[in-house]
């Protein structure tokens, strides 16, 4: 049956391999790179040689710096003062491994051996929790051997270099090491239905999690009669042979038309064979990043939070955008002048573009971004509607005619919504929330996502994070919803810090 599916997708290109179904053009990995259990090993190494690294840096700057500093009260004495009285230096060589061993206790480790999408911003905040850990009950192990508060500056200065150094290294071994083809990973999507095909074209846009997708596993043709972007290797029962064949390492369960025992086995012979399983939850689109696990004697039970954000809440968020934006503020305006001035000169027209768009509890307001278009795109825009390139209400084209030269730049960069922290301070836009869309855009929201109106538009979010205008609009509005529903402050600053990756690596902006 799986040749079949395979001969009337594909051809009759397919050959066969170790007893499984190979199309042509799927190259095996070699024999160094087989087995989950070696690659999740592997990764593991890299993030731990990253940590000693970066450890050793934050060692040997500690006690660089303390013979210098002495003139600081908290300091205390010099180095060489200090080993004459104390055992400091052979203690303070200990901290490295005592470091990683706590840093092991909280599963960093584990967690970077099974991660798909590499170092991960949750991933580096639960990493600065265990350092800091590490760093405080270390001085508590100093000061009980050495017995001098002198053990103090050394701990401060080392804690301040490596919450530095670590993430750094980590993030810069990741990237050296992690895009290796001994480091892939062999996977298949169980399900070749919407919910299958949408996950293996994410993981199409993501390079760097270095996965190889092979194919999808499932009965009869694919949901909806789509030619997916890799075969059809086979049907469920043929599991066990397309994981030999394909050298698979990773399994994605992904809606299939399976029944429930199914699923159990085909989890049940991947954890036999050492293949990583990762499932798609049901009524995933509500469920976040904030979504928590209780259980009831051994049942699993997913916490769909919908929080309301309440009259308190949302004077926290205020007091948060009010600070932090207050700061930003003073950082972009030298900026904003500066490509004020270049917009004058590229183009004629005014230096701000104003637009009015939808907020909170549905009041219009007129957002400020940098003019990146000539004075007459508006004009313009109902000839160029046949050139949309976005789904949905929303207008937007890559290589767009009306946009000026250093309007292209900015936009590609997104300066252009730099001003838009004059909206922040004015309380009409939040630095989180959902995108303000135009009015017009907006009411084409109806029912369930009108609940995108009872938070302030924000100038990042979910929406910006995951890949701006590569992200349809309907998937947008659930992102929006997830949001609203699942608010916290912790989640704000997790999406501020996750924006500036977002940013540099020019993610759906144009």
């Amino acid at each position: 049956m799986a040749n079949d599916i395979v001969k009337k997708t594909y051809g009759t290109g397919a050959r066969m391999a170790e007893g499984a179904l190979v199309p042509a053009g799927v190259v095996p990995l070699d024999e160094e790179a087989r087995g989950a259990r070696s690659i999740g090993s592997r990764r593991a190494l890299v993030t731990l040689g990253a940590d000693v690294v970066a450890l050793s840096i934050a060692l040997v700057i500690a006690l660089t710096l303390l013979p210098t500093a002495a003139h600081i009260p908290l300091l205390g004495r010099s180095l060489a003062e200090f080993v004459e009285t104390r055992p400091v230096v052979p203690i303070a060589v200990l901290i490295v491994p005592w470091t990683i061993f706590v840093t092991y206790g909280y599963g960093l480790y584990r967690s970077s051996a099974r991660s798909i999408t590499g170092w991960v911003l949750s991933e580096g905040l639960r990493g600065l929790t265990a350092l800091s850990v590490a760093a405080w009950s270390a001085l508590v192990i100093m000061l009980l051997v050495a017995g001098s508060t002198d053990s103090l500056g050394f701990i401060a200065v080392f804690w301040g270099a490596e919450i530095i150094a670590v993430p750094v290294c980590r993030a810069v071994g990741r990237a050296a090491f992690w895009r290796s083809p001994r480091l892939s990973e062999r996977t298949l999507i169980v399900g070749a239905g919407a919910v299958g095909h949408l996950l293996g074209e994410k993981i199409a846009k993501h390079p760097e999690y270095n996965l190889r997708l092979v194919g999808y596993l499932d009965d009869g043709e694919p949901f909806g009669g789509r030619k997916p972007t890799v075969p059809v290797v086979g049907s469920l029962e043929e599991l066990e042979d397309v994981i030999a064949g394909y050298d698979v390492t990773r399994v994605i369960i992904a809606f299939s038309r399976a029944r429930h025992q199914q699923i159990l086995d085909i989890v049940r012979a991947c954890a036999d064979r050492g293949v990583r399983v990762n499932i798609v939850p049901r009524l995933f689109e509500i469920l976040s990043s904030q979504t928590e696990m209780d259980d009831v004697e051994g049942i699993p039970l997913l916490d769909v939070a919908h929080v309301e954000l309440s009259h308190l809440n949302t004077i926290v968020k205020r007091i948060f955008d009010l600070v932090v934006g207050g700061a930003l503020t003073l950082l972009a305006l030298p900026v904003i002048g500066v490509l004020a001035l270049a917009i004058k000169i590229d183009s004629r027209g005014p230096v701000f573009f104003r637009q009015e768009r939808m907020g909170r509890g549905g009041r219009v307001f007129r957002i400020f971004k940098l003019r990146s278009m000539h004075v007459d795109a508006e004009l313009k825009r109902h000839d160029l509607a046949a050139m949309n390139e976005y789904s949905g209400p929303m207008f937007k084209i890559k290589s767009d005619p009306r946009t000026t030269r250093v309007g292209t730049i900015i936009r590609k960069w997104s300066l252009d919504e730099l001003p838009q922290i004059f909206n922040v301070m004015r309380g009409e836009m939040s630095l989180v929330g959902p995108r303000p869309l135009w009015v017009d855009e907006a009411a084409r929201c109806r029912g369930w996502t009108k609940k995108r109106l009872d938070i302030t538009p924000g100038m990042t979010g979910l929406w910006q994070v995951t890949g701006r205008n590569d992200v349809p609009f309907d998937e947008m509005v659930k992102l929006d919803y997830m949001y609203v529903t699942g608010w916290s402050l912790s989640w704000d600053i997790k999406l501020i810090l996750e924006t500036i990756p977002a940013v540099l690596g020019k993610r759906g902006a144009y």
